[in-house]
This record gives structure tokens, C-alpha cells and sequence, in this order.
């Protein structure tokens, strides 16, 4: 893309609006403390995975509210703007039916589905809008950018739901409402963009493979990455060492990690390169097996925790910006979908269902078993990444 970005208020209103209304988008980060007080004191009768599969359900639904608006787009239904102001609508209606709906076990399936959809019409479109109107440059400075205010706000989301979470088991999902200011703002600063016309040529534009292989990578990581969140405050709660309040404390300081990883990703990929998502899941592997050594350490806990956070803030934003390099206008919503839509929410919501399911069945209840299981699994995908971009090395030299 040869788009070279002008430093105009325009540009610096649309940067700081992207900026500022991320803040909303890890409501996940909300709930999750909530997991082991819904398993004892909510809904006592039904099992933990059920519980988890509930409160992933927004994973699935994201990759629904991501397709539709990537197909709406593309037809010329919808502008990429009016997207993510739908979503930010749609995610702020779970707070307010969590507040008139919250009896029943349904209702947290209700609460995920807002989430969802919000999520995952919101977060590609506004990532679509920042590869449109920023060159190269840019592109790379938001992308860290980008993934430290999005850390921010979910530092927010978990101390705040956390709090809420005390008082009510729903009070995580409240932390949405918030979205409505955003959506505002996007109206008010954000550009328009043209609907794209169909039966275009450009809208014909197919993806190159680079996309693919990216979503591939982003699955696996949302697949094992979540398990620490997922199981978090059964493990401190296992370990004697903390609770649901605690579990939010822990979320925060993983995403505290990931603010310091976004602010230096320039910096840290300037050396690292494409060995920056091998770096990203080596240190998953690090985070899970320092759980299963130390499960009565708070402070080893907190240490891993913020692996956790550098691990997301490096192997997202590299993915978004490598993928950012490969398309154009007229294919980038569709690029965004896989990747920020289709990719996480199919790993995140086929968690619960696999490595649960699975370590349940090999180690019962413990989650030392668990962590560790998963920890093995990110330790072969970093061999597998590094070997690949070695081997990919070595032909471009070649050549």
C-alpha cells in the first residue's frame, strides 16, 4: 500500500478516537473473575465446563457479528463505520439486560451473545478503517498502539469487575455500558468510508495465503492462551491464595504486561522480527509451567500472569501488522474478519471444550495438570513457528 498518512487534526482526531474507544473491548476480562462464583454460589448444579462453554459463547458469536459485517460490507450494505458503531451499540446492551436478567442459568448465554456480536462486529471494522487510512508507519505504531489502550481498558474492566463482581455475580457484564460513549464518538470523528459497490472487480479480491496462515496462528494462541484466564480463579482458589477479587488482580497485572509490550512493540520487532511470535508462545509455555511449579505462590502466580499479557501484546499486533501489508481496501474487512473475528473466537470458545474436556479426562479436576498439558502444547507450536521461519529465511536469501 502506498498510502502515506498526513499529520492533519483529522488524522490525529481519528487516531485518538480508535485509541480511546478500545478501552471497551476486553469486557472478557470482566467476567472472567466471575467463573468460580457462578460454579459455587450461582449455579451450583451445573458443571464447570458447561459454565466456561456459557461464558465463551461470546467467541462464537463474535465470529457471527465479524462474518455478517464482513459480508454486509462487502455487498455494499453497510459502511465499515456504521459497522463499528453497531457494535459498540450491541456490546452496551448486555449491560443493560444483565441488569433485568440475571436469574436464570440461560441469561449468561443471553449476556455472552450481546458480547459477541458486539465484539466481533466492532473490534475488525475498526481495525479495517485504521489499514485503510494509515501508511506503513503508522500501521506499525498503531498496531502496538492499538494493543496497549485495548490492555488499558481491560485493566479497567477487570479491577472494576472485579469489584462488581462482589456485589453481583453479573457485575462484570455492567462494565459494557461504557460502549455507548464510544459509539458516539466513532459517529462524531471517525471518517466515512465509501460502501463498497458490488460486482466490482475489487470486490472480487481474493486473499492472499500469508492471511491464512496468520488465522492459523491466531487460533492456536487464543486456543491455549485463554486457558489461563478461563481457570484462573479455581486455580487460586485451589492453592488457597485467592479468590474471585484476586483472580481480577491477577487479570490486571497480565494486562499491565501487555500495555509495556504494546508501548515498546516497535522496539522489541525491530530485533525480533517474525521471531516475535515464536517469542509469544514460548512465553506461554514459561507462564503455564511456572503455575503448575509454584501454585501456592501468589507472587509466581502475578509473574506469570504478566507473561501472559507480553505474550498477547506481541503476537497480535505483529500478526495485524504483517496481514496489514498484504491487503487493500477493498479485502481488508475481510482480512480483519479471519483474523480478529474467526480466528480468537473459534480458539477461545473451543477452549473450554478441548483442553478442559480433555485435561479433565487425563487429570481430573486439577488445573496444575492442566496448565502444564497446555504449556507442553505452546512449547511445540514455538518450535514449529521458528522452524518454519528459518526454513522461510533461507529461500528468500536463496532466491
Amino acid at each position: 500500500m502506498t498510502l502515506k498518512t498526513e499529520k492533519t487534526p483529522s488524522t490525529r482526531a481519528m487516531m485518538w478516537t480508535i485509541l480511546l474507544a478500545s478501552l471497551v473491548l476486553m469486557p472478557q476480562f470482566a467476567v472472567m473473575p466471575a467463573i468460580d462464583v457462578i460454579a459455587t454460589e450461582v449455579f451450583p448444579e451445573r458443571s464447570l465446563q458447561s459454565i466456561q462453554t456459557a461464558m465463551s459463547l461470546n467467541a462464537m458469536l463474535s465470529v457471527v457479528g465479524g462474518v455478517a459485517s464482513a459480508v454486509l460490507i462487502r455487498y455494499g450494505l453497510m459502511s465499515k463505520k456504521g459497522a463499528v458503531m453497531s457494535g459498540f451499540t450491541i456490546m452496551a446492551l448486555a449491560g443493560l439486560t444483565a441488569i433485568f436478567l440475571n436469574t436464570q442459568f440461560w441469561h449468561l448465554g443471553l449476556l455472552s451473545v450481546f458480547v459477541g456480536i458486539g465484539m466481533g462486529t466492532c473490534i475488525p471494522n475498526l481495525q479495517s478503517i485504521m489499514f485503510d487510512n494509515f501508511d506503513e508507519k503508522m500501521r506499525r505504531f498503531m498496531s502496538g498502539t492499538f494493543s496497549a489502550f485495548l490492555n488499558i481498558g481491560g485493566i479497567a474492566a477487570s479491577l472494576i469487575g472485579g469489584f462488581l463482581i462482589a456485589i453481583v455475580w453479573y457485575g462484570g457484564y455492567l462494565t459494557t455500558l461504557p460502549a455507548l460513549l464510544s459509539a458516539l464518538a466513532v459517529f462524531m470523528f471517525l471518517p466515512k468510508d465509501k460502501k463498497i459497490k458490488p460486482g466490482g472487480t475489487n470486490n472480487r479480491a481474493k486473499l492472499p495465503g500469508g492471511v491464512y496462515y496468520h488465522t492459523l496462528l491466531i487460533f492456536l494462541f487464543a486456543t491455549l492462551h485463554i486457558v489461563a484466564a478461563m481457570n484462573l480463579s479455581t486455580h487460586l482458589a485451589a492453592g488457597g491464595i485467592g479468590d474471585a477479587s484476586t483472580a481480577g488482580i491477577a487479570t490486571s497485572v497480565m494486562l499491565v504486561g501487555g500495555v509495556c509490550a504494546g508501548f515498546l512493540f516497535q522496539k522489541i520487532t525491530k530485533y525480533l522480527h517474525d521471531h516475535t511470535i515464536t517469542a509469544a508462545f514460548f512465553l506461554l509455555f514459561l507462564g503455564f509451567t511456572i503455575f503448575n511449579l509454584f501454585p501456592t505462590s501468589l507472587a509466581m502466580s502475578m509473574a506469570a500472569m504478566v507473561m501472559f499479557g507480553i505474550a498477547l501484546n506481541l503476537l497480535m499486533p505483529q500478526c495485524i501488522f504483517n496481514v496489514s501489508n498484504m491487503t487493500e481496501p477493498s479485502n481488508s474487512s475481510t482480512a480483519t474478519m479471519f483474523i480478529l473475528c474467526i480466528a480468537p473466537g473459534l480458539g477461545n470458545f473451543l477452549s473450554p471444550v478441548i483442553i478442559t474436556n480433555l485435561t479433565y479426562a487425563l487429570g481430573g479436576d486439577s488445573t496444575r495438570f492442566r496448565y502444564q498439558f497446555t504449556g507442553v502444547i505452546c512449547l511445540v507450536v514455538a518450535a514449529a513457528v521458528f522452524i518454519r521461519n528459518v526454513r522461510h529465511s533461507k529461500r528468500v536469501k536463496a532466491a
